[in-house]
Order: C-alpha cells, then sequence, then structure tokens
C-alpha cells in the first residue's frame, strides 16, 4: 500500500511529468507540424494549379497535374518533419525506410506505376480536361488527372475513377479531339420501297439539320446490307463533337416522321410460327 502512495504522490508524479514533458510537447508539436502542413501543402497546391493555368499554352489538365505533384511533394516533406519532431531522428528513420526497402517497393509498385503513367499522359496528352473518351472500358468526360488518376464523368453524371496505370495501358478513344465526328446510323426500309426515293430524303432531312456540316463531306447514304426482312440504308453526316448526341437523336426522329409522310416504310420484324 505504501509503495503504491509512493507512487502516486505529488513529488513522483511532478517527477515523471517532468521527464515526460518533453516527449509530450515534441509530440504534440509534431502533430501540429503535420495538420498544419498538411493543410498548407493543399493550399499551395491549389495556388500553384491556380497560377499556371493562367500561362500562356498551358491548359487546366496539365496545371491540374503540376499542381497535385506539389502537394503530394510537400505532403512527403511534412511528414517526415513531424516525425523526427515526434523523436525519431532523421538518421533512424533513413535505416528503417532501408530496412523495409523491399516490402515498400513492392507495395508501392501498382502507385509508382500510376506516378510513372501519370507523367507519360502528361508528356503525350492523349486526352485533356473537357474531352470526351473512352478509357479502360469506361466512357465519360474527362473531369480531372492528377498524380495518381484519370478522373471521368459518365453521361449519366458517374463519377468513375480510373488509375493511370490502367489508362495509360489500355487503348484510349478521345472522340473530342479532331473537332468534329461523324453520324453514323442505319435505317431499314421495305423491299417494295423506292430506295432512291429513301435516300434522298435522307440526305435533304440530313442537310436540312442546322447542326449538320457541309465540310469535310455532304450528308452521304447508300444501301449497305440486304436483310431478311429490310434493304439497310446507312445515313452519314458530320457535325462538332459537341453536338453529336443531339445530332443523332434529332435525325431519328426527323427522318422517321419524313418516311411516313412519304410512304417509305420501315418494317417490323416477322416471325412464323408452324404447328406442328
Amino acid at each position: 500500500m505504501e509503495n503504491v502512495i509512493d507512487l502516486i504522490a505529488p513529488d513522483k508524479l511532478a517527477g515523471y511529468w517532468a521527464q515526460m514533458q518533453p516527449a509530450v510537447i515534441n509530440i504534440a508539436i509534431g502533430l501540429a507540424i503535420l495538420i498544419i502542413g498538411m493543410w498548407f501543402a493543399k493550399r499551395i497546391g491549389n495556388a500553384i494549379r491556380k497560377k499556371v493555368v493562367k500561362a500562356p499554352n498551358i491548359d487546366e489538365t496539365l496545371a491540374n497535374f503540376l499542381g497535385s505533384i506539389a502537394k503530394y511533394t510537400l505532403t512527403v516533406v511534412v511528414v517526415v518533419a513531424a516525425i523526427t519532431k515526434m523523436g525519431i531522428e532523421a538518421s533512424s528513420l533513413v535505416a528503417m525506410l532501408g530496412a523495409a526497402t523491399l516490402a515498400i517497393g513492392l507495395a508501392l509498385q501498382g502507385t509508382l506505376g500510376n506516378v510513372a503513367a501519370g507523367v507519360m499522359l502528361m508528356l503525350f496528352r492523349p486526352y485533356k480536361i473537357g474531352d470526351y473518351v473512352a478509357v479502360a472500358g469506361e466512357e465519360g468526360v474527362v473531369h480531372d488527372v492528377n498524380i495518381f488518376t484519370t478522373v471521368l464523368t459518365s453521361l449519366d453524371n458517374i463519377k468513375i475513377i480510373i488509375a493511370n496505370g490502367e489508362a495509360w495501358g489500355s487503348t484510349i478513344q478521345n472522340f473530342t479531339s479532331m473537332g468534329v465526328r461523324r453520324v453514323d446510323v442505319d435505317y431499314g426500309i421495305h423491299y417494295d420501297d423506292d430506295i432512291d426515293k429513301a435516300i434522298k430524303i435522307l440526305k435533304d432531312v440530313s442537310a436540312a439539320h442546322p447542326s449538320v456540316l457541309s465540310k469535310p463531306d455532304t450528308p452521304w447514304a447508300k444501301v449497305v446490307k440486304l436483310n431478311d426482312s429490310s434493304v439497310d440504308i446507312q445515313n452519314r453526316v458530320w457535325c462538332k463533337a459537341d453536338d453529336y448526341w443531339d445530332v443523332m437523336f434529332d435525325l431519328n426522329k426527323s427522318i422517321k416522321e419524313a418516311f411516313d409522310k412519304n410512304g417509305i416504310t420501315i418494317p417490323y420484324p416477322h416471325q412464323v410460327e408452324i404447328d406442328g
């Protein structure tokens, strides 16, 4: 009992606190460095992004990438400084990292690959923010490209995150970069209908659409297939990349209405049942 009382005696507690005080203060300062440093790293990364994007010949994609590099680099510096302040000497930290080099290398292999792929994406620029692309089997508008990932937004507003390594290692289709796109749609007409009349309707309706371009080519329509119950005519028109979906959907409606008005029939599929 006396030993317990001795342990909790005020003078003993004061002695323990005197011994622990430097370590506690260092830990508190280290945590403060970590919290404040992370906040500054984020702010500085954003500031660099905003500054770079104002420079001539640099777009938002590259500005975001450089901002993310600055942010993560400063984060590493802050973490090392905080750990050092907490009492882990730099030499000890280096020794610990050296002992764990193999494990860290294996664990970060994919991450480092994503960083390297991100650098390649910035060098070759297969897409930029705002482009509509198909990457690694996913389609959407490029929302962000940072040091680790490419972020897409799908047409139905779903956020899609793709690792840069996967993006760089896959086939990339950029539907926006060429400026214009060709809209190809097949229309089936009845075998008894006038093919030349149907082709003329397709060309005239397409040419009348305000978003259909006359260059690089005027509206084109030709028979592409003779199906079991229909003659398939493909209609091709050019438009700006941003107008692609509107042109496709508008022409589907306008051409169907024009076919109905001029007696051109879109046949229904036929199914014959034979009773055994």
